[in-house]
């Protein structure tokens, strides 16, 4: 008999093989390329469009010769490529920024999803399980302070007898615990110090200044001394809002993630013929936009070739009670740069924000 020879279309199906120890899932032929449906996708967040390259940039023509300022005859605008979601940064001016932070966005920086829950501190190599306690028994104890409620009552105190009472307790472990430290860590303090405990006090080192607040009195023209008299009411603690702004402009983590230059965000909506401005940033507003391009038309400092930026200051203010027994209030000024994004500012592990004075009550 001639041996049969079997030959096998390289485009056809593989057979199925019937086989009963297979399940049906086995048995189900398999095909390629398979992606789910666009309902049940899940898209990341991302960063906005990133800027072109210079061979790559969309500028507008040239103005004709009859515009009046010379500032108007040389801007032109740019934009970028659209990123996953259809939007566009469009600018207006000379150039393009000389750097971008959206470069230095992370998916951490858009969503907290990815990061999980609760306290965010990560213990170096080799440390203690209860890092940043040094010891159980100084966790035990920390865990009784936070945790207890900030009333005490007496079922917290027979907590704190429980702890205290306990054969594996050992008061040498707390004698020496650095507890200020602990709670700058907790709190998100990555350089925390107990040594620098207070250096934010010290008024010369962190530009504090202590102004007394005046009220001028009148007296009655009849008395001994009449006319107006001044008394202090209360003493102000403030710092210069310039000291700030150069703070946090020249700081290495913070400064390269500020937007000087501000921008349109466009999208162009599939069933409206004309691109739609996004808002959700305060440097994509119509306000900043306007005032960025006044600067830049206003005369400049003579001798000064400087890039010339607005810098957006976010401002307010809330009570604070200060002690849990009594009625002290204090109210701080808040202050963030709104050159910031939005997603930084809103965590608070970012350190974003900063205290430029105290408000005391006048009694």
């Amino acid at each position: 008999m001639d041996s049969a020879h079997t030959v096998t279309d390289p485009h056809s199906q593989p057979s199925m093989v019937d086989d009963d120890s297979m399940s049906l899932a086995e048995r189900r032929p398999r095909r390629d390329n398979r992606q789910m449906p666009k309902r049940f996708r899940d898209l990341l967040p991302q960063s906005g469009p990133c800027l072109p390259t210079p061979p790559s940039l969309a500028a507008s023509p040239a103005p004709p010769a009859n515009v009046t300022t010379l500032q108007s005859r040389v801007c032109q605008i740019f934009r970028t490529p659209k990123n996953i979601f259809g939007l566009v940064r469009q600018y207006f001016g000379l150039r393009l920024p000389l750097s971008d932070p959206e470069e230095l966005v992370t998916l951490e920086d858009l969503s907290s999803t990815t990061t999980p829950a609760g306290i965010k501190v990560n213990p170096p190599h080799n440390s203690s399980p209860f890092y940043p306690f040094p010891n159980e028994s100084s966790f035990r104890l920390g865990d009784w302070y936070w945790n207890g409620g900030v009333q005490k009552s007496q079922q917290c105190f027979k907590d704190l007898v429980d702890i205290v009472g306990d054969p594996t307790f050992n008061p040498s472990d707390i004698r020496h615990t650095k507890w200020d430290r602990i709670n700058a860590t907790l709190a998100g303090d990555k350089e925390a110090d107990s040594e620098d405990e207070g250096h934010w006090m010290d008024a010369e080192d962190a530009g504090w200044t202590k102004t007394p607040v005046k009220i001028s009195v009148p007296f009655h023209s009849r008395m001994k001394n009449p006319g107006p008299r001044d008394y202090v009411g209360a003493e102000l603690y403030h710092r210069s809002l310039v000291s700030v702004i150069k703070e946090r402009v020249t700081d290495p983590h913070a400064g390269p993630r500020l937007h000087m230059v501000p921008y349109e965000l466009l999208w162009q909506p599939a069933h409206l013929p004309n691109e739609v401005k996004m808002y959700g940033e305060l440097y994509t507003s119509q306000a900043f936009l306007e005032a960025h391009r006044a600067l830049q038309d206003s005369p400049g400092e003579p001798g000064c070739d400087l890039e010339r930026v607005v810098i957006a200051l976010m401002l307010w203010s809330d009570s604070t009670h200060l002690t849990s027994f009594g009625d002290s209030h204090l109210w701080p000024l808040y202050l963030y740069i709104g050159n910031e994004s939005k997603y930084r500012r809103c965590k608070p592990s970012c350190n974003l924000c900063s205290h430029v004075a105290y408000f005391e009550k006048v009694g």
